[in-house]
């Protein structure tokens, strides 16, 4: 996978932070004193469990934490999503909390053995008598996800920027994109501005843009009602 920052259209480079000690959780976790520049190889692979939803039987919940500092996180209410929910964003770590960040947004974790067990805003356990700490697991595949997010059609190029990233995928050219590329023409005024849209899509890889090699893509599935 190559990764670029902007103005290529490619996935995400985010994150690493490491400062004060493990084990500390009664005060706020910092999530904005942090720099960039680097991954935790220890953090990075698969989770998934399924844990508690007040008005379904549970919750589906599957987080990959990418090498290159990004994260894609899925939801998929159970006996109510056929197709999950989906975020994109940068993941760092301050100790032994987890921070998932996608644009102002920031979720925490700390590290239990082989589970993550989600964190409030200030770095405290949830209250609750359930568990919603996810495993981890070998591996698992994308599916398709609902995202929202900016496309873009520019200088003869498809891309979308997840809702909260700071970078974006080049989109696949295929029907739907021009879809999207019609509706662009027609509602943007001012390129390259964004036009929010929600799609289904899912993540491929595929012939890199530029050089030899593999990058990611967006395929998107259909254009969702919404937006």
């Amino acid at each position: 996978m190559c990764i670029q920052p902007q103005p290529c259209l490619i996935i995400a480079v985010l994150v690493l932070a490491a400062c004060g000690a493990p084990g500390t959780h009664d005060a706020a976790v910092a999530v904005d004193d942090t720099t960039w520049d680097g991954v935790a190889p220890d953090w990075t692979g698969f989770y998934a469990d399924t844990v508690p939803c007040a008005d379904c039987p549970g919750i589906v919940e599957r987080l990959h934490l990418r090498a290159d500092s990004t994260y894609v996180m899925t939801d998929a209410y159970l006996d109510r999503d056929s197709i999950p929910y989906g975020r994109m964003g940068g993941w760092s770590v301050n100790g032994d909390t987890l921070i998932l960040r996608t644009g102002g947004d920031a979720r925490l974790w700390v590290t239990g053995g082989n589970r993550l067990d989600p964190l409030d805003r200030e770095g405290k356990p949830l209250a609750g008598p359930l568990s919603r700490s996810i495993a981890r697991v070998d591996s698992f595949t994308y599916g398709p996800m609902h995202l929202n997010g900016g496309y873009v059609y520019y200088a003869d190029a498809h891309s979308f920027k997840p809702e909260g990233s700071r970078y974006a995928f080049p989109v696949a050219a295929d029907s739907t994109s021009a879809q999207l590329e019609e509706r662009y023409r027609t509602q943007v005024k001012d390129p390259p501005a964004p036009l929010d849209v929600a799609i289904t899509a899912v993540l491929r890889s595929g012939p890199a843009m530029e050089g030899d090699g593999t990058e990611e893509y967006i395929h998107v599935l259909r254009v969702d009602k919404g937006r």
